[in-house]
């Protein structure tokens, strides 16, 4: 006989999701901020011509692309964690290991959408 899931395991689901955000955005946050606004040796900054972007600079150039895949998991990874919530699928994981097991699936739901639409443009 299977055992009755956790109470709110959905909504702590979710919030273990959008925690995994956070520390990936903390993660960048540090990295930009010891990262060197200059580049070494004298090179020159920018794009083409034969420069190249400072570390901080790549950071942000990072970002802009990062930011659409970190949306696309919280929200495909919401998905996934109220549709196994509501189905009662893996009864025994709790809150946080359902959150952590859906935003994987959420990054790589997104990672494939992001290259079938790709590859179709």
């Amino acid at each position: 006989m299977a055992t009755a899931p956790p109470a709110h395991r959905g909504r702590r689901a979710v919030a273990t999701i959008l925690l995994w955000l956070l520390v990936v955005i903390v993660c960048w946050g540090f990295a930009w901020v010891v990262a060197p606004d200059a580049n070494a040796g004298g090179q020159c900054e920018g794009l083409g011509f034969g420069c190249t972007l400072t570390p901080q600079d790549s950071l942000a150039l990072a970002a802009f692309f990062a930011a659409p895949v970190g949306v696309g998991t919280v929200l495909l990874g919401t998905v996934v964690a109220l549709v196994v919530d509501r189905a009662r699928w893996l009864p025994r994981l709790g809150g946080a290991a359902l959150g952590t097991l859906c935003a994987l699936c959420g990054l790589v739901l997104t990672l494939v959408l992001a290259a079938t639409l790709v590859a179709l443009l």
